[in-house]
């Protein structure tokens, strides 16, 4: 009985009107979307995350360089030094080619002059932050694609929800439409 309840938009009814099967083919489809939309949005962002990581991986490499002058300590107020333990410093490396190059940059740990640390560069030889670990590039993914499922999710929900006040409040003033027109008849006929 509670099937038929809920699928009496899709048979022929004589009191089947034409915005009641607007109104399960909406419903259906918000439906179908819930279900599959955010798995879909979902894989799409953690593989363009698990790319993106793989690309970096593949266009940055390592280099060593040698620390000419620690920046950090050279900078006259401490409000500018970064408070989470980066350092930077000035370092030297050498390109491919033989040149060498000096740069300010990053570094997770300080470096004394003379010390050598390793600086990532990305493909034009720029300074950049390491690529993502596998562990990092997992956690990343997962994070991007859980995200974006959640996401997905809760505006089909809320779009879902919408929809059927929407289509409430529609049958409320239909409803209330024919009643006006029913009621005085009815009321002659059983109050006469």
């Amino acid at each position: 009985m509670a099937d038929r309840r809920r699928t009496w938009r899709w048979h022929r009814s004589p009191l089947r009107r034409r915005c009641d099967v607007v109104e399960a083919v909406v419903l259906l489809v918000l439906s179908v979307l819930l279900v599959a939309g955010p798995v879909l949005v979902g894989t799409l962002a953690f593989a363009s995350t698990w790319q993106s990581a793989l690309q970096q991986e593949q266009t940055r490499h390592s280099t060593p360089a040698v620390v000419v002058d620690d920046a950090r300590s050279a900078a006259p107020n401490p409000a500018v030094r970064p408070s989470n333990g980066e350092t930077t410093a000035t370092v030297r490396w050498q390109e491919p080619d033989g040149t060498e190059r000096t740069q300010t940059v990053p570094l997770e740990r300080g470096g004394e002059p003379g010390d050598e640390v390793t600086v990532w560069l990305d493909s034009s030889g720029a300074p950049t932050e390491a690529p993502p670990g596998p562990v990092a590039r997992a956690v990343q993914s997962s994070a991007s694609g859980l995200l974006a499922a959640a996401g997905v999710g809760a505006a089909l929900l809320l779009a879902r929800h919408v929809a059927r006040e929407r289509f409430e409040r529609g049958h409320d003033r239909s409803w209330g439409r024919e009643w006006m027109e029913v009621e005085p008849r009815w009321a002659r006929r059983y109050h006469s």
